[in-house]
């Protein structure tokens, strides 16, 4: 059973502080197995438009590839074609109502190497770019991301906290 809840910082400014103007703000989901974990993936997917960047963050074995299958499958792309692309950093999937880009910085240990893999490009073709280890990405490419940050809470479970800018922006397409 996944469960829900919404942050109390996001229901509840500070005084004296401007509201969020984003309705879903963050919010934290507990997953107790890989299926909540994917399901939680796939109604992401489901609701995603193109363009946008979705930031997994989290320690090795938490689920970040398992909630990429279900982000994959929510865009109408096969999940069982979808794995962790360690090797490769950067992998395209098309088929779906967007093309997903999978990225894994996971091997990336030097900052200066992501000018190498075109994700500045990437970012501004218009398809859904998901990175694994999106903590490593420099904060001007990290602006107006969805994160989805994965955390152990012991016996197989996870506390899943998703959050979005406050003010989601169409990547823009193309070379404009």
């Amino acid at each position: 059973m996944v469960t829900t809840r919404r942050s109390k910082q996001a229901s509840e400014p500070a005084a004296g502080a401007p509201a969020r103007t984003s309705p879903a703000g963050p919010r934290t989901t507990f997953s107790l197995s890989e299926d909540e974990t994917y399901e939680l993936g796939r109604a992401m997917g489901r609701s995603l438009r193109g363009g946008e960047l979705i930031l997994l963050e989290g320690d090795l074995g938490l689920g970040k590839t398992v909630f990429a299958r279900g982000v994959a499958a929510g865009l109408g792309v096969r999940p069982e074609d979808v794995s962790s692309p360690s090797f490769t950093l950067v992998q395209e999937y098309k088929g779906g109502r967007q093309p997903l880009f999978h990225v894994d910085l996971y091997r990336l240990d030097d900052p200066d190497d992501l000018g190498t893999l075109g994700l500045e490009e990437i970012l501004s073709g218009g398809g859904v770019v998901l990175v694994e280890w999106g903590e490593k990405l420099p904060p001007y490419l990290r602006r107006d991301a969805i994160a989805v940050r994965f955390h152990d809470v012991g016996e197989g479970s996870r506390q899943i906290e998703i959050e979005t800018s406050q003010k989601p922006a169409a990547r823009p397409r193309g070379d404009a």
